[in-house]
């Protein structure tokens, strides 16, 4: 995307609580005033826990200072951290023509395209992989800054190295690393000149009533409540291999959601609807019969 350079640039992030959306806003907003532009950061989120949609936003300038302090509805540019979003939320709404879209996800351009194509330039890279292989957690916020400026060179990527060693310490290596290969590996198309090809309809994620949030209350279902569907918000999954497991019951035992339950024969099962895909039962099992896998 060539940007005017006389225009203020609007970003808007997608993520969830715990993913780094807002410091992936706050990185870029510092790396932008190092190269002596204007630039702001501002996240947009409630009481939700960790692991809820969360929104982070940017605005960019070369020329003039920033007064708006509201929300960006009208993005130049929309990055999408968790590709669970995709489906549950209308991360393309208010996208500018001739703007972005950049994706974290793990299916092919040509996939995406299918769902996500329109009048914006769309970008694709798997953050989640990059972000596993390089950092050894599934937190992309540093990954998929490197897409950003790939696609738009809204900041130059070098800018970056200051902010994030700065606020990484010993593991800012690690950050650039994941930064430059989203870089490299980012996959391009230019916009459709199309609305999206298929309309699509979203499901609503239920978030806790206010009665479910009070300090004290008893916790008596996984998840704090039968509605609330933490598994939608899972990047990756344990899977059992009963031939390494001794029934130790350290997974039941240790899991933060109570969503590991008995399946009768002294063996454990997982509850996906509130599996989160921390991996705390995989790192105690004694015996690694407990694999993470990354959802598709």
């Amino acid at each position: 995307m060539n940007l005017d350079k006389n225009a203020l640039i609007e970003i808007r992030w997608h993520g969830r609580g715990g993913q780094g959306a807002v410091t992936s806003a706050e990185l870029v907003a510092l790396a932008a005033i190092g190269e002596g532009k204007y630039a702001q950061a501002m996240p947009s989120f409630g009481p939700e826990r960790r692991g809820a949609p969360v929104l982070a936003f940017n605005r960019v300038s070369n020329v003039d200072p920033i007064r708006a302090r509201a929300p960006v509805s009208e993005p130049d540019i929309v990055v999408v951290l968790d590709p669970g979003l995709m489906y549950i939320a209308d991360v393309t709404s208010g996208l500018k023509k001739g703007g972005v879209l950049v994706l974290n996800s793990p299916k092919s351009l040509d996939d995406i395209k299918s769902e996500f194509s329109g009048d914006w330039k769309l970008a694709v890279v798997n953050g989640t992989a990059i972000a596993r292989e390089t950092l050894g957690v599934p937190i992309v916020n540093t990954t998929m800054i490197g897409a950003l400026v790939k696609v738009c060179e809204v900041i130059k990527l070098g800018s970056l190295e200051e902010p994030i060693e700065e606020r990484f310490g010993a593991r800012a290596k690690n950050n650039i690393k994941a930064c430059q290969k989203a870089y490299d590996d980012v996959v391009i198309a230019e916009p459709a000149g199309i609305s999206a090809s298929k309309p699509r309809t979203f499901q609503a994620e239920v978030l806790p009533k206010w009665q479910e949030m009070l300090p004290g209350c008893v916790v008596v279902e996984p998840g704090n409540a039968s509605e609330y569907r933490t598994g939608d918000w899972r990047s990756q999954y344990p899977e059992y291999n009963y031939d390494k497991c001794i029934k130790c019951g350290l997974c039941y035992m240790f899991c933060p959601e109570g969503c590991i339950e008995p399946k009768g024969d002294d063996y454990f099962k997982v509850n996906l609807y509130y599996c989160k895909g921390c991996g705390i039962c995989a790192k105690e099992c004694p015996k690694t019969a407990i694999t993470m896998i990354e959802e598709s």
